[in-house]
């Protein structure tokens, strides 16, 4: 379809016409998207014929929103939208260091490189199979956390569905595994998503990073929740000294009606823990994959652990240089 779409195509809250009505209206072919199925009893399996939206159908590709921050931090988030490379973003800027006040004491927390290493064996071999948000300056190196400071992340328990401390165990322990990094939880919190996720919040989080943020949330705090995405997640990055980029922060929300529903059908709870896991992927760097194995692949399939390209970039995400300058 070219120009325009028409002012009577359906619409999420957000204004935005879901590609699959623009497909539908063009007469291509329609497949069930990233994680979110027509209802029944397999949501993440095979992709269907797309229904219209009244089934609760869903989900148009999970894609890549980055945007520059003041201070030289920017936040990548995986939803709905136009793909857009953050390393691009990124590197169109003049790298710039926040004032002291804009960010915690240099080093906060930087230790020895974690004792957790990244799964190996047939893993190493693995060239193909998956792709990074994005990369420092030469273009090759992705942008990492540093391996030698822990990820802390924190949970809104509100509108949690049944087992949902259950899920996130399980699914940050997989993480830990694939990638060697540390994530530890500093407990509850009452922050939800925002609009502008800032790295540094120090009346919030003390004088230190950001921590993770897990949000269940609902349509009314993301808009196109109930309609086209079950989950949207990404990192938050700083500049260091030296001009590179490192994963610092970041922010994960994921659908709470949706996935209510989803953990009461048989074989749900794996279903819901891939959709996290495939989120979590986008938070230490993983981007999306046009290989149907992996997890990472946008749309929903039978995959529901880490494939072996998942886990070679994983593994590579958690190889990062540490960041004592940070």
């Amino acid at each position: 379809m070219t120009g325009p779409p028409p002012d009577d195509l359906p619409r999420s809250p957000t204004g935005r016409v879901p590609q699959w009505v623009m497909d539908q209206a063009a007469g291509r072919p329609i497949e069930a998207a990233p994680f979110r199925a027509p209802t029944g009893p397999s949501p993440l399996g095979p992709p269907r014929t797309r229904r219209s939206r009244a089934t609760r159908s869903s989900a148009v590709a999970v894609v890549l929103v980055a945007a520059l921050v003041s201070g030289g931090v920017w936040w990548g988030l995986s939803r709905s939208g136009v793909p857009l490379d953050p390393g691009v973003v990124a590197e169109s800027a003049s790298p710039s260091i926040p004032p002291a006040f804009d960010r915690p004491p240099v080093g906060m927390e930087e230790g020895e490189r974690s004792a957790g290493l990244p799964v190996g064996g047939a893993v190493e071999s693995a060239t193909s199979g998956f792709r990074f948000l994005a990369h420092q300056s030469d273009q090759t190196t992705p942008v990492t956390w540093s391996p030698c400071r822990p990820v802390h992340y924190v949970v809104r328990a509100a509108n949690a569905p049944k087992g949902a401390t259950a899920i996130l165990n399980a699914s940050f322990t997989a993480l830990a595994k694939a990638t060697g990094l540390r994530f530890v939880f500093d407990g509850a919190t009452d922050q939800g998503p925002v609009e502008d996720p800032q790295p540094y919040q120090p009346d919030v989080f003390g004088q230190r990073w950001a921590p993770v943020v897990v949000s269940w949330a609902t349509a009314d705090e993301v808009p196109d929740f109930g309609v086209d995405i079950a989950g949207e997640a990404g990192p938050l990055g700083a500049f260091t000294p030296s001009g590179d980029t490192v994963w610092v922060s970041g922010r994960v929300n994921l659908d709470a009606a949706y996935f209510r529903t989803l953990v009461a059908r048989p074989g749900g709870p794996a279903q819901a823990e891939a959709i996290v896991l495939h989120e979590l992927g986008h938070l230490v760097g993983l981007a999306h994959v046009n290989d149907k194995r992996q997890l990472m692949f946008p749309r929903a399939g039978s995959t529901l652990v880490y494939g072996l390209g998942d886990l070679a970039g994983l593994q590579s995400l958690g190889r990062g240089p540490c960041r004592p300058d940070v």
